[in-house]
């Protein structure tokens, strides 16, 4: 059993695919699958149900899987504790992140980083919570930014800082400072997906206060925040944003922001890190400045 065979392990479990996790180590396929079987044999147990569209663990594979992931951590633990110090870091930084912090905070993170560590290469992508937390559990990430809290024995969640939620509507709509539930009603909402923790949470809220979710006449439903943006702006309906988003468009959009009386959500936004995945010299700077940045927010 060797390094090789565990990594090649560990990306097909990420994976559910020997091409693509022998793209991810720059392996051929075949590669991949000599070494997979070759850790097969030694552990005289299959570690993969093979179907035609992708491969699953099997129980004996979910359990060595822990095992690889320690040896293999282990072992960068190594590397990263013996390389001088001064070296320069490289890499890439992997992120999920919800649409908030993805406009709020990354783009001043990446902007500082960046003149620190210009060789690190950033891959960010924009999810709902389910698939940031889908990502971080399996390593697909090396970090996910969220709007909710987790509490869960897997995962390291960090507060970062508090989003205030307001409604928005186009300039000249008549609807201004704090607004009854009634004074909605006739209007056409543009919504977030069902699977928006933002969503999520104004749903709950509204049945809370014992308003019918059918008060929101949901003619549009998208996570594409431009798209909102703009068909508020050009009055088809209103809609609901973080106020951090609400104050950088409403330079350059004419659109305004206001509240619903009993209606007041605060969320909270959180870096996430998998507990078992040892974090590259890059991820763990660009970790503590995130850390730093959440100061001025």
């Amino acid at each position: 059993m060797d390094f090789r065979q565990l990594e090649a392990f560990v990306n097909v479990a990420r994976y559910k695919n020997f091409s693509r996790a022998g793209k991810a180590l720059f392996l051929s396929q075949p590669t991949i699958s000599l070494h997979i079987s070759n850790l097969e044999k030694e552990l005289n147990t299959p570690l993969f149900d093979r179907t035609s569209k992708e491969v699953n663990l099997t129980p004996a594979g979910s359990e060595f899987l822990n095992y690889a992931l320690d040896m293999i951590n282990m072992k960068n633990r190594a590397i990263h504790n013996i390389i001088n110090s001064q070296k320069k870091i490289s890499g890439s930084i992997t992120i999920s992140a919800s649409t908030t912090p993805s406009l709020v905070l990354l783009p001043n993170a990446i902007e500082k980083y960046q003149k620190i560590h210009p060789e690190v290469k950033f891959i960010v992508e924009e999810k709902s919570s389910n698939a940031i937390l889908e990502d971080v559990c399996s390593l697909s990430s090396d970090l996910g930014l969220i709007g909710i809290y987790v509490e869960n024995e897997r995962f390291i969640s960090r507060h970062l800082f508090d989003d205030e939620m307001v409604f928005v509507c186009a300039q000249d709509a008549p609807l201004d400072g704090t607004v009854d539930i009634t004074d909605i009603m006739g209007y056409k909402f543009i919504s977030r997906s069902d699977q928006s923790a933002t969503r999520i949470e104004l749903e709950k809220m509204m049945v809370d206060c014992g308003y019918a979710l059918d008060l929101l006449d949901n003619i549009v439903e998208s996570d594409n925040m431009n798209l909102i943006i703009t068909l508020v702006s050009s009055g088809v309906g209103i809609s609901y944003m973080s106020e951090r988003i609400f104050n950088c468009y409403a330079k350059i959009v004419p659109i305004k922001s206001f509240h619903i009386k009993g209606i007041q959500l605060t969320r909270n936004i959180h870096m996430l890190t998998n507990r078992r995945r040892t974090l590259s010299p890059a991820a763990e700077d660009f970790i503590k400045l995130l850390l730093v940045l959440k100061e001025d927010l």
